[in-house]
């Protein structure tokens, strides 16, 4: 719904007027607080000022002889005059309170002598000038001169910012002659509810634009999308199969250059549709040999005691011909290979998957140079001559702590022993499977004790072979000082494997991999 024209066109225009009317309402609002910010602030002053005269004098009548009542009436009377006023007391110059209208609305109080909170009430009391408590807690006192103007002044009296348009006052007090004090508390609800008022109005011309704008919009997109629909429903006719669908060109602009463009497809798109179809096949088939080749791989972390061991592979193709895997044996025997197909893609990646599957088949044959020699038999019989497969054999005893290796036809694997720090590559007479008609007597086996520490490493041919730009190789050589780094650091397996692998991508640095990289690392523990 929402990727359709009209829905954009909608969308977008209605968005953009609610954001114009937010920003508007938003700017009037605060313009409008702060008028009557600004208004409230002056009719309480204004108010103050007028009213302090009456106020003392209804206290000296009334209040002073005993007469609450008349007296109450009275203030009353005055706080009904002005609705921001809400509360009104009186304090002596010495700082007691004599009255407040707040707590005073039904008698007057009769406790103890009251005194006002803090010296800077004090100091207001007994100024000469009328101050004001603004919300922020900032104190301004007024100083009118006989012309009427007013200077804002500190409690030292040295000049300071005036009452601005958005300050709210606390309260207000004003001294009458050295003697009283009367303290004039404000209120803002008129603010809030002038303001709740402005907000319902601007949302109510808020949703009228909205409205029309969607009308507008729609109307306007209406025009654009309906020659599209048409276009579409001969894209939905060609997606069927008829390639003989046309669409109507009804105008010169971009929609009626693209209905052109589309009456010019449909004519070579019956041509090019075997191709495509072909195309997709083979892609399909090749995501499922990946899919199956993946799947041969090691999934889950192999936990062994005493021996901690990790895999990893870079295919140079979406389909390798490198595959490894640990094989269980019985409870304490695990197999572990790496082999290496002749080549790479899709026939290699075949008969590793072949390969695979015969090691599982032949795991309970324990002695490795006969487990090579099966693998030769059906490889020699099944596969053609032309390919062959190197293999790194390893037969882990977890009763013993040791490592049987067998090669076939493999670069030498390497050995980093714990007690000397010192890495080692580790050359045995091998050959290929699928080679020869009779290999058993070619493949020799080599059996390594395993202290915890010692790192035992199985790689393809395609890690020493890896190219850098400049085409140097990376070398058996480096793979053995990263390998001695590594182990020196007493690392995992798992982070001795990626450590490998990191390096060899830096050192290919965006080149081609011209091979699978393959690498297998057996730490003991």
């Amino acid at each position: 719904m929402f990727h359709s024209l009209k829905a954009k066109f909608t969308i977008s225009f209605g968005t953009l007027i609610v954001l114009l009317f937010t920003a508007s309402g938003v700017f009037l609002i605060d313009a409008k607080s702060r008028e009557i910010t600004a208004d409230i602030a002056q009719n309480s002053l204004s108010f103050a000022h007028f009213t302090k005269n009456t106020v003392i004098a209804n206290y000296q009548q009334y209040l002073e002889p005993g007469d609450f009542v008349s007296f109450n009436r009275e203030l009353r009377g005055l706080l009904q005059r002005d609705t921001d006023i809400t509360s009104i007391g009186i304090s002596s110059y010495s700082g007691l309170t004599l009255f407040d209208s707040a707590t005073e609305q039904n008698a007057q109080y009769t406790g103890v002598p009251r005194t006002v909170p803090d010296q800077a009430t004090l100091d207001r009391i007994q100024s000469i000038n009328i101050s004001v408590l603004l919300r922020t807690g900032r104190v301004i006192y007024l100083k009118f001169d006989s012309a009427g103007n007013v200077t804002s002044l500190d409690v030292n009296e040295k000049p300071m910012d005036q009452i601005g348009p958005s300050d709210r006052i606390t309260n207000i007090i004003v001294p009458i002659d050295n003697a009283y004090s009367i303290v004039y508390t404000i209120n803002y609800q008129s603010l809030l509810t002038r303001l709740a008022l402005a907000k319902y109005q601007i949302s109510i011309f808020t949703i009228i634009g909205l409205v029309l704008t969607l009308l507008v919009s729609f109307v306007l997109s209406s025009s654009i999308t309906n020659p599209i629909l048409d276009l579409k429903r001969g894209v939905l006719k060609i997606a069927t199969g008829d390639f003989e669908s046309r669409v109507e060109v009804k105008t010169q602009d971009e929609v009626g250059l693209l209905a052109q463009s589309f009456n010019i497809m449909a004519q070579e798109l019956q041509v090019s549709t075997k191709a495509l179809v072909y195309k997709e096949r083979v892609a399909k088939e090749l995501e499922l040999a990946v899919q199956i080749q993946t799947n041969l791989l090691p999934k889950d972390k192999l936990v062994l005691n005493g021996l901690d061991i990790a895999g990893g592979l870079i295919p140079a193709t979406e389909v390798g011909g490198d595959a490894f895997d640990y094989i269980k044996v019985n409870d304490n025997q695990y197999i572990t290979y790496l082999g290496d197909v002749t080549g790479h893609g899709v026939p290699a990646g075949i008969v590793s998957s072949i390969v695979n599957s015969l090691m599982y088949a032949f795991r309970e044959q324990v002695d490795l140079i006969k487990m090579v020699k099966q693998l030769n038999d059906v490889i020699r019989r099944k596969i053609s001559q032309k390919v062959f497969v190197t293999m790194a054999l390893t037969l882990w005893n977890e009763a013993t702590r040791t490592i049987t290796y067998a090669n076939a036809g493999h670069p030498p694997v390497l050995y980093y022993d714990s007690a000397t720090k010192k890495v080692i590559d580790v050359r045995l007479q091998g050959m290929a499977i699928g080679m020869l008609e009779d290999v058993e007597k070619l493949i020799k086996t080599q059996q390594f004790t395993i202290k915890p520490g010692d790192v035992f490493v199985m790689y393809s041919d395609g890690i020493v072979e890896a190219n850098n730009p400049a085409k140097e190789q990376f070398g058996l050589a480096k793979l053995k000082l990263v390998v001695q780094d590594a182990a020196v650091e007493d690392k995992p397996a798992e982070i001795i494997k990626n450590t490998i692998l990191s390096n060899i991508i830096e050192h290919i640095n965006g080149s081609e991999y011209l091979d699978d990289m393959t690498v297998v690392v057996m730490k003991g523990k």
